[in-house]
């Protein structure tokens, strides 16, 4: 009966990497809202802030050191938050997941209602602006240090990472490629799939797009937690 069920599980591959690539368009949605919506900033890409921050203290122009900084301030705290969670509740790891996507979820929401009714930032944010950039910047943090905890062979938030092990594994990079080659090109596209749905969402407002990427955090790592549990198999 054991063998059964490994061999059940076997049939079955983990649905991770496919979670992983819907991730990856919500993280697009996301930075689509946060840079076109709330003032020229990222609330799931750090690379992007910590090199604003540099052009704002050198003097550069257009820019909104302080959303920068805001933004990465509070992903520090959600992905610090994401993985002490992880180790409180690593042992049982659909419960984990679930939680981190609820949290996730929620602070999107959050970030979603406080955006009722806000226009784009023109210039500097405003503080209901700043309110947003922290919750969803929060969110990203937690979901991006489950990801990081669970070993994923697709990087949620690292894109120049994913193309470069995607060139590295390809023919043109000189590679043999691998089993997980598809997924990293599936995520490069899923990336840009998202960032122009999410600006497509912007033209209807702030909040419809933040509420559906919170649905697609929500959908996507809290199905993968439920069907972990369906597919545990029984204590002999």
């Amino acid at each position: 009966m054991q063998e059964g069920m490994l061999m059940s599980v076997a049939a079955h591959p983990d649905p991770l990497p496919k979670v992983l690539v819907v991730l990856t368009a919500v993280t697009g949605i996301v930075d689509a809202v946060a840079f076109l919506g709330l003032g020229q900033i990222f609330t799931a890409f750090m690379t992007g802030n910590i090199l604003f921050l540099g052009f704002g203290l050198a003097g550069g122009e257009g820019l909104a050191p302080l959303g920068s900084f805001t933004a990465l301030a509070a992903f520090v705290v959600g992905a610090a938050a994401g993985n002490r969670l992880g180790v409180a509740l690593g042992s049982t790891r659909g419960r984990w997941i679930l939680t981190s996507a609820v949290i996730a979820a929620v602070l999107l929401v959050v970030g979603a209602l406080t955006a009722l009714g806000l226009p784009a930032a023109a210039g500097e944010p405003s503080p209901r602006h700043y309110a947003v950039i922290a919750s969803t910047a929060l969110a990203m943090g937690v979901r991006s240090a489950t990801m990081w905890r669970l070993g994923a062979v697709l990087n949620t938030t690292l894109v120049t990472g994913t193309l470069v092990t995607w060139i590295r594994y390809s023919a043109l990079g000189g590679g043999a490629g691998d089993t997980s080659q598809r997924y990293r090109a599936a995520g490069l596209v899923a990336v840009l799939a998202g960032a122009a749905l999410g600006t497509l969402l912007l033209r209807v407002s702030i909040t419809v797009a933040l509420l559906v990427a919170a649905a697609g955090v929500l959908g996507g790592m809290g199905g993968y937690a439920a069907r972990r549990a369906s597919r545990r198999p029984p204590d002999a």
